[in-house]
């Protein structure tokens, strides 16, 4: 599924409206429609500040969500996941980063799911 279905399905499934979640993400609903029709996509931020607020995993957003098991090449875990031992963990291709979670943490980790989310596209 693409980035836009998951995100909107994500949504109804936290059963929230565009303009809740618009609202909860600081972003415009105009902003959140053309993420939901893909016309643009969220930026790795954006991508973490969603997942937090959907309460999902941004693998969830990227690769696919909804208990399904994630076929991503990459799994991204937020500091509240218990695997994540409070760190921001990058896996994938047969790497492991772990990032703590300060500012330049969350930096690094928002251009490590850029990356994931451009190389999904192509």
């Amino acid at each position: 599924m693409s980035i836009a279905t998951n995100i909107r399905m994500l949504r109804k499934k936290a059963k929230l409206t565009q303009i809740e979640l618009a609202e909860k993400a600081g972003v415009s609903i105009a902003t959140l429609r053309r993420w939901e029709a893909g016309e643009t996509t969220p930026n790795g931020t954006r991508i973490i500040e969603l997942a937090n607020i959907l309460g999902v995993m941004p693998d969830d957003i990227v690769a696919g969500g909804d208990g399904r098991e994630i076929t991503s090449p990459a799994r991204l875990l937020l500091p509240s996941s218990a695997r994540a031992n409070g760190m921001l963990v990058f896996e994938g291709e047969g790497t492991r980063i772990e990032l703590p979670p300060t500012e330049r943490g969350y930096e690094l980790f928002s251009k490590l799911v850029d990356n994931l989310v451009s190389r999904r596209k192509s």
